[in-house]
């Protein structure tokens, strides 16, 4: 995710603003399912009408992605450069327009450019090389043919092929969901920005990485930041549970369900881990379950079925795949199952 850095007097008060804040913001909405959620949002976020990317791009740099040191991050390698007090993304580092300018429909084009909702601060060598080119999974990271950007942090994003053979772009894991509520808050915007491109449907994939990297606390302040800035908010990272009532999936988070599930995964430690973790079941009945371990692009690469009595039950995964190597460092999906019931979790293997 990322991990801008914020004061931690600055978060509280940001925090609170947006409780009070989404109260009444999406009152009209709160209760929708499906299409009319989609065109409930699509009503509600239309108020942006800034067209000034200039002015779009020094609330970038100097407010809504300033660390608040005078540094900003590049978001694909986690670059840090220092900037001054003026500095709007002249030369390097620059503007990645995640949703690309060539992908816009006429309709408000620089209303669209200058949406912050959906411009991120990148290394100017790696905007040039993602283009406009679609974001999803590279299929093999090691190939000849994947390039690899990254400085010294763990960030790493790739340009290669996709697995069916479409070059395309894959952002670091840790700024995946960040990236994915950005396009999915494009799409629900704008009428016709639709998310196939070069014949690449990027949805599936989207969903995968909203699901595996949730909100933080950074992400939700940075959405009140551009919220003061243009006047409308991302709806997805206030209610990630939106996403699924909208295209399906997973609402194991949903914040508007307070009943306890059948099925639940209460606790990973440690997480992030190194060699092993522990990960804690709860169950209401005596059950058969299943256990599937996903890597970032949803390939499965562990399972493993388990006899649990009712209540707490503690599991191990002991990092390594079906084969018995161990896997290599980076975001996992723990995914348990029982009798159509389904509860997911996410974990962070590191070196």
């Amino acid at each position: 995710m990322n991990k801008h850095i914020f004061t931690y007097g600055m978060i509280i008060f940001m925090l609170f603003a947006v409780i009070g804040l989404n109260a009444d913001y999406y009152d009209s909405v709160i209760n929708l399912t499906g299409q009319n959620l989609y065109l409930g949002l699509r009503d509600l976020i239309d108020t942006n009408t800034n067209s000034s990317y200039t002015g779009a791009k020094t609330q970038l740099f100097q407010n809504v992605d300033n660390n608040g040191n005078g540094t900003v991050t590049c978001v694909y390698t986690g670059r840090i450069y220092t900037v001054n007090s003026s500095y709007n993304g002249g030369s390097d580092p620059n503007t990645e327009h995640t949703y690309a300018q060539s992908w816009f429909t006429t309709a408000s084009e620089s209303i669209k450019k200058a949406d912050i909702h959906h411009l991120f601060i990148t290394t100017m060598q790696v905007n040039s090389s993602r283009g406009n080119l679609p974001l999803t999974n590279v299929a093999n990271h090691s190939s000849s043919n994947t390039d690899v950007y990254y400085t010294n942090t763990p960030r790493q994003s790739y340009r290669g092929n996709s697995s069916n053979n479409v070059q395309v772009f894959e952002p670091a894991d840790q700024f995946k969901g960040n990236i994915a509520r950005a396009l999915l808050y494009f799409n629900t915007r704008y009428s016709g920005q639709g998310l196939v491109r070069d014949g690449v449907d990027m949805l599936p994939v989207l969903l995968l990485w909203h699901n595996a990297d949730p909100p933080d606390n950074a992400e939700r302040a940075r959405n009140t930041a551009v919220f003061n800035y243009q006047g409308n908010r991302n709806p997805f990272i206030d209610h990630p549970e939106f996403v699924a009532r909208i295209w399906g999936g997973s609402t194991n988070e949903d914040d508007i369900e307070l009943s306890i599930p059948e099925l639940n995964i209460t606790s990973v430690y440690p997480n992030p881990f190194k060699s092993s973790l522990s990960y804690t079941v709860h169950s209401k009945s005596i059950t058969p379950i299943s256990t599937a371990i996903y890597n970032i692009k949803g390939q499965k690469i562990y399972s493993d079925m388990h006899a649990l009595p009712a209540g707490e039950n503690k599991l191990q995964w002991s990092g390594l795949d079906s084969s018995g190597k161990q896997a290599p460092a980076g975001m996992y999906i723990i995914c348990v199952e029982s009798e159509g019931k389904r509860a997911t979790t996410k974990a962070i293997k590191q070196n």
